[in-house]
């Protein structure tokens, strides 16, 4: 059974060591920053998180960050464990439920995703993103991930 509560820092902190290879090569190739300071930051700039956990094990870290103060642009991101493969369905099902309530707050969701991820990109077209052409960015390439409400 998957239980979600709003993320926390602990939760961060628990999850930085925990990160699926493809989350960690994403983070050294955007900003080669420490995971566990841009995870604490993500969890403290974002409107809304969600820790997933399975029996008490941490799936992933999920949320919606403003882009700006005065805009209308949420950025959504989500760093996972190797459980989440393993919790596919309910996962899927769980992060679907969060779109409708993110674009009812900002009417354009955007972030970019790691050119090499193919099941992170998969993911986002599965929820409704489209997905731009490779670009240079930090020491990778990336690809735009834009939703925007209907």
């Amino acid at each position: 059974m998957i239980t979600m509560l709003p993320a926390t820092e602990h939760d961060a902190r628990e999850l930085a060591p925990l990160l699926r290879t493809e989350e960690r090569a994403e983070i050294a190739a955007l900003s080669g920053r420490d995971p566990a300071d841009l995870l604490v930051e993500s969890v403290a700039a974002s409107w809304e998180t969600t820790t997933y956990r399975a029996d008490g094990a941490l799936i992933c870290i999920g949320g919606v960050a403003p882009l700006s103060l005065i805009g209308q642009t949420g950025v959504p991101w989500l760093m996972g464990t190797d459980l989440v493969p393993v919790h596919r369905r309910a996962f899927m099902r769980h992060s679907r439920e969060a779109i409708p309530r993110w674009l009812a707050r900002f009417p354009v969701l955007r972030n970019v995703v790691d050119a090499r991820y193919v099941e992170a990109i998969r993911w986002l077209r599965w929820l409704g993103f489209t997905l731009g052409e490779p670009f240079a960015m930090g020491r990778g390439l990336f690809r735009a991930a834009v939703r925007e409400a209907a």
